[in-house]
C-alpha cells in the first residue's frame, strides 16, 4: 500500500469532521456533510486537473492560488452557481483555520485565503429550465440495452419524474421505494430531515421495476441503497461525483443534436419538473409542497397534500401525457412572469 505524502493531513481531516465540528463547533449533521463534501471535491480538483493523487496531497499544497484554481474549476468545469462557490470558499477557509491552530507556519496562507472575494450572487435570476423537447430528448438518450444504459435511465427518468433533489435520490434504500401494480412512490428526505412522499409515474415506475431485476435480483436488503457503486467488492451510496458523470455525459451526446441544451446537472431536472407542472396548471401552493420547500412567500398560502393528491394533481396537470416516452407533447409558454413568480421572485 503506498504511504501518505503527509498523514498528519488526513488526520487533521478525520478529526475537523468527526470531532471538532460536531462537538466544539457542535454543527448539524448536513452541515458537517457540506464540509466533507467539499474537501472530497477538493480531493477530485487536484486528481482531476492537477493530476495529484490522494497520496500525495500535502498541507503545502493547499494554497491562496490553489484555493482560487479550484473555485474556477467549479463554475467552469462543474457548472456551479456563484452561491455554492461561495459556500464552498468557507468551507475550506473554516477548515484551514484549524489546520492553522495546530501549525502556526499556516498562518500566512491562512491570511491570503481569507484575501480570496465571494462573488456577488445575482438576485432575482430567472432559473435555468430544459423545454420539453429538450428534457424528452436528454431521457432518451442511454442505450438501454447496456446494463448501464438502464441505470441511467432510471437515474434521469426517476430524478425528472420525482422532483428530488440529487441527494434525496442518492440517499434512497430500498425500502424507501414502494412499487404498487400501476404506480409508486418514493419516501424522501429532504433538507432538515423533512420527509415527504412523493407519486411516481406509471412508465417510472416500470423503469424501476426492470432497474431491480438487474441490479438488485440477488439483493434484497431493505437498508441497501437503490443506487449503488462497487468498491473492492462493497456496495456503497453513489457518489455526487458519480451522477455528475452521468450528466456530463449525456450532455455531450445531447449538444450534438442541439448544441442549445444547457449544461445538465440534478437540480436542472428538478426546476424542469417543477415548471412543466406549473405551467400544465398545477397551483403554486402544491407545487411548493411537492418540492419539499420548507417555506413559500408570505403571500402564499401554504398547502398540505398527502400522496393521493399530488398523484392527482400531477395526473390532472399532464393530462396523461408524460414527457417520458410520449409522440406528442403538452405545449407550454415560456412566460417569465410564471417563471418568477413559481420560484419566488415575483
Amino acid at each position: 500500500m503506498k504511504r501518505f505524502k503527509d498523514k498528519q493531513l488526513f488526520i487533521s481531516i478525520k478529526t475537523f469532521l468527526t470531532d471538532y465540528l460536531p462537538n466544539v463547533r457542535v454543527k448539524s449533521e448536513n452541515t458537517i456533510k457540506s464540509y466533507r463534501d467539499t474537501i472530497n471535491l477538493l480531493i477530485f480538483f487536484f486528481r482531476e486537473e492537477k493530476q495529484i493523487d490522494i497520496y500525495s496531497i500535502s498541507k503545502s499544497l493547499i494554497t491562496s492560488r490553489t484555493i482560487i484554481d479550484f473555485l474556477d474549476w467549479l463554475i467552469k468545469k462543474r457548472g456551479c452557481k456563484a452561491t455554492t462557490r461561495n459556500q464552498r470558499l468557507s468551507c475550506i477557509r473554516t477548515f484551514y483555520k484549524y489546520l492553522s491552530v495546530h501549525d502556526p507556519d499556516l498562518i500566512s496562507e491562512l491570511n491570503a485565503i481569507g484575501e480570496i472575494g465571494k462573488l456577488n450572487v445575482e438576485k432575482n435570476k430567472v432559473p435555468v429550465f430544459l423545454n420539453e423537447k429538450q428534457m424528452t430528448l436528454v431521457l432518451s438518450l442511454p442505450d438501454i440495452k447496456t446494463k448501464q444504459g438502464i441505470r441511467d435511465q432510471t437515474y434521469l427518468s426517476l430524478l425528472y419524474d420525482s422532483g428530488a433533489r440529487d441527494n434525496e435520490l442518492r440517499s434512497l434504500r430500498l425500502s424507501d421505494v414502494m412499487i404498487a401494480p400501476n404506480d409508486g412512490k418514493l419516501h424522501l428526505v429532504g433538507k432538515g430531515n423533512k420527509t415527504r412522499m412523493t407519486p411516481i409515474s406509471k412508465q417510472v415506475t416500470g423503469l424501476i421495476r426492470k432497474y431491480l431485476n438487474f441490479f438488485h435480483n440477488t439483493d434484497s436488503k431493505s437498508d441497501n441503497y437503490l443506487f449503488y457503486t462497487v468498491h473492492a467488492g462493497e456496495k456503497s451510496k453513489m457518489s455526487a461525483d458519480n451522477s455528475a458523470r452521468i450528466m456530463n455525459k449525456y450532455e455531450i451526446i445531447a449538444r450534438n443534436a442541439s448544441p442549445h441544451i444547457p449544461h445538465l446537472h440534478p437540480h436542472l431536472f428538478r426546476h424542469s419538473r417543477a415548471m412543466h407542472l406549473y405551467q400544465a396548471g398545477m397551483p403554486l401552493e402544491l407545487v411548493s409542497e411537492w418540492l419539499g420547500h420548507s417555506q413559500m412567500e408570505t403571500t402564499l398560502i401554504y398547502a398540505h397534500a398527502d400522496t393521493t393528491m399530488k398523484r392527482k394533481a400531477i395526473e390532472n396537470a399532464m393530462k396523461g401525457k408524460e414527457l417520458l416516452f410520449p409522440k406528442e407533447l403538452p405545449k407550454y409558454m415560456d412566460d417569465e412572469k410564471i417563471i418568477r413568480k413559481l420560484f419566488g421572485l415575483a
